[in-house]
């Protein structure tokens, strides 16, 4: 069993083994579309949980890098959230910047999913997968 994988179960949060099992199996179905660079399931402590990057990517160079940026989600998610009562729930962000397209989306269990694509991508095409794929079941 690889570092990474060891790393990530111990950080599986409430998540049983089969839980896990099946969000990566989710977050690698979204990695299949060429358009996606990476995916992955963020606990509400900032820490990855499920999921990673396409091969021929690289997201960000360093741990400390990627720890910012999850941490970064979490607390803007949850930021929000304030609004909800008036607003109503957040379905998805997007980020769009030069170089890649943000997507971050509230799941169940207070885990937040990271979808990172090319800057060109169609948002709404990938929400669709997103929910076609079943993340947001109760059993999630």
């Amino acid at each position: 069993m690889s570092t990474e994988l060891i790393s990530k179960m111990d950080l599986k949060s409430t998540l049983d083994i089969h839980k896990y099992l099946q969000l990566e199996n989710k977050c690698h179905s979204l990695l299949n579309n060429d358009e996606i660079r990476f995916v992955g399931i963020i606990n509400n402590m900032g820490n990855l949980i499920a999921g990673g990057i396409r091969n021929d990517i690289d997201f960000l160079e360093t741990d400390e890098e990627k720890r910012k940026l999850y941490m970064q989600i979490v607390l803007e998610i949850s930021m929000r959230k304030d609004f909800d009562d008036t607003l109503g729930k957040i379905n998805y962000i997007t980020t769009n910047r030069d170089n890649v397209l943000m997507i971050t989306v509230p799941i169940h269990h207070n885990h937040i999913m990271l979808i990172s694509a090319e800057s060109a991508s169609n948002v709404e095409q990938i929400i669709s997968k997103v929910y076609s794929l079943g993340f947001f079941e109760s059993d999630t």
